[in-house]
């Protein structure tokens, strides 16, 4: 196997599951540090304070619109206003990676692994490369019979959100009742997925994470690798893998607020999902929001394949959200190289289908390389 294969074999199989702030993630965090270490590159280890599931402020969130359609049924209209616009309201922040009722819940310790390699000369250019390295719990919403509509079932609980609010403010100005019959429908979407939600918090088991996001930490120690014995001219580079991304990029979060300066003046590549199928960079993602990547980078990325790599091409992500979510709602500039079927799906995403097996090392070489060209190619720029 190549060094990368080695790193993905490693993390997915001798480590193996690695739920956000379990020992299994402690495991790979020591993992990622000491593989940095053996490279000669400087590195430190960031902890913050996150959750241990996006569940839980997604059962609250759902629960207070529920609680708001009852509150219209027993004649309570303003609360039910309250309720249901505040229930909406924070749906649309945990989407878009400003916490709010994550923010007061119980949390336990993760960490980010930071490495920084010097440019050979003065540095021009900043370039950061991140990739999550916890993996995510099952769920009955990630089976194979049920994952590809997952993006209309978010569509689905938008709408019914949204339009609860909306409907219970109309009812309580109009008076008429039928309105509030139709809010109480539309709030059996959010009260499903309080169900589903459950359950995978009861009976889900962590995946082994190979694709996601094994694969993404094996490119980045790759690339960190090779930089190390070839360091870059102009640009200074830094390889982040975060913890807690699948609660709701906590550690992305975590590692922004501890790096405004550092950030600022930074591209960020976000490496996730790339050991299966069809090589891509992200050029706007958002489950709700839709973000544009940073032009440059895809400029970058769009004279790559023009003239090197014909085998990947641009593509909109909507299905979930990326550590790249959290600096482009921010201002920051980011892009993110990923990997999906023919369905435009991440291969094994979330279930226990997610293991080294699984992964193709051509596909992870091609993701690797790819990265490589962007960041020779930002160290050739003025």
């Amino acid at each position: 196997m190549t060094p990368v294969m080695d790193h993905i074999y490693n993390l997915s199989v001798k480590i193996g599951k690695r739920g956000t702030a379990t020992e299994g993630e402690y495991r790979a965090r020591e993992y990622i540090g000491t593989a940095l270490s053996s490279m000669g590159i400087q590195s430190s280890v960031e902890e913050f304070r996150t959750i241990t599931s996006f569940s839980y402020p997604y059962m609250i969130i759902y629960l207070i619109s529920v609680a708001g359609a009852l509150s219209l049924l027993l004649h309570w209209p303003v609360a039910a206003i309250v309720l249901t616009g505040t229930g909406a309201a924070t749906f649309f922040l945990e989407n878009t990676s400003f916490e709010l009722v994550a923010f007061l819940l119980p949390k336990k310790l993760s960490a980010n692994v930071i490495g920084h390699i010097p440019a050979a000369q003065q540095p021009k250019h900043r370039l950061i490369i991140t990739a999550h390295y916890d993996s995510s719990r099952s769920g009955i919403m990630f089976s194979p019979k049920f994952v590809r509509g997952f993006r209309n079932t978010f569509i689905g609980l938008v709408i019914s959100l949204f339009s609860m609010f909306i409907l219970t403010a109309m009812a309580w100005v109009t008076g008429v009742e039928w309105l509030k019959v139709l809010v109480v429908i539309l709030a059996l979407d959010p009260l499903v997925t309080v169900v589903l939600l459950l359950h995978r918090e009861l009976r889900g088991e962590y995946t082994n994470g190979a694709n996601d996001n094994a694969s993404g930490v094996g490119v980045l120690l790759g690339l960190a690798e090779k930089f190390s014995r070839e360091p870059l001219g102009s640009t200074e580079l830094y390889l982040v893998a975060t913890g807690a991304e699948e609660v709701g990029m906590a550690g992305m979060e975590s590692f922004l607020k501890n790096h405004q300066q550092l950030c600022g003046d930074a591209r960020i590549i976000n490496i996730d999902n790339c050991g299966t199928g069809n090589v891509s960079y992200i050029v706007e993602e958002g489950m709700m929001k839709k973000y544009a990547a940073d032009h440059g980078m895809v400029a970058l990325a769009d004279r790559l394949r023009q003239t090197r790599f014909d085998q990947v091409g641009p593509r909109v992500f909507t299905t979930m959200s990326t550590d790249a979510l959290v600096p482009l709602a921010r201002g920051y500039r980011a892009m993110s190289i990923m990997a999906f079927d023919q369905e435009g799906m991440l291969p094994n995403w979330h279930w226990e289908t997610d293991v080294f097996e699984n992964v193709q090392p051509a596909t992870v070489t091609l993701a690797y390389e790819f990265a490589s060209g962007l960041i020779q190619e930002t160290d050739a720029q003025e």
